[in-house]
């Protein structure tokens, strides 16, 4: 019989623009599931200053609280699995498209630093931000970080990336969703909400941000067959069951 592998997914803490509250949550809930796998679905870091289109506010932002953040988040979490999400691949947007050496070097060094803090911290795989080759697979389950962000993306997710009555994990939207996908054999997408602010100072007066809502993924894999639940906030608790495992 095929190994039960329990798995908690989670991602979109945003450097120092995470919910602390709501990582106090993340961290209980953590002990007490005690997965086998540990699977980061992006955007530890904000890397705000450095994308493209910020403001000259942002600009003269300095990344050192954002770095801290997310290299303390790493340490907490323990991520087997880290995928690059789009914020963080804004160091690999500096490396291969700066016209500033300066910007090249430091980007270089950060992305180092940061690749020997997961190992370090018993990081197992690191995909980068890519839509063919960031994609970790565990049994009949699709981890991605999200590469659509429209009012269908987690339906395209799971016709894209899962196997006929699989599943696909994904973050990005900062949402929490469940879509049955129209593909033949049946595939089901999920979003499981953020770790961050509602109201980063760059998505204030975006509507987008009505939907979002903290929480994480978690489940089990067994051969074939899978779960997945979302644990999300129900006032200032936090559902989230186990029964049958």
């Amino acid at each position: 019989m095929s190994k039960l592998i329990k798995f908690v997914a989670v991602g979109d803490n945003h450097g120092d623009h995470i919910d602390q509250d709501v990582a106090k949550q993340f961290y209980k809930f953590l002990k007490w599931f005690d997965p086998d796998e540990v699977i980061h679905l992006g955007d530890n870091f904000d890397f705000r200053s450095i994308r493209r289109g910020a403001g000259r506010k942002e600009e003269d932002e300095s990344l050192v609280a954002d770095v801290k953040a997310g290299k303390e988040f790493i340490t907490r979490v323990q991520p087997t699995i880290f995928l690059n999400g789009n914020h963080d691949d804004r160091l690999d947007q500096i490396i291969n498209g700066s016209t500033s050496g300066m910007m090249v070097d430091y980007c270089h060094d950060l992305k180092n630093d940061i690749r020997s803090h997961l190992k370090k911290n018993g990081c197992k795989k690191i995909y980068d931000y890519h839509a063919e080759e960031g994609v970790h697979r565990l049994g009949k389950i699709a981890f991605v970080h999200g590469y659509s962000c429209g009012v269908r993306a987690v339906e395209e997710h799971a016709i894209h990336y899962a196997e006929p009555q699989g599943a696909v994990v994904m973050g990005h939207l900062h949402s929490i969703q469940q879509i049955n996908a129209r593909k033949h054999g049946g595939a089901v997408g999920f979003s499981g909400g953020c770790l961050c602010h509602k109201s980063p100072d760059y998505a204030k007066n975006r509507l987008a941000t009505s939907k979002w809502g903290s929480g994480w993924t978690y489940g089990f894999t067994q051969g074939n067959d899978w779960k997945v639940w979302q644990a999300h906030r129900v006032g200032k608790e936090f559902i989230y069951s186990i029964k049958g495992l």
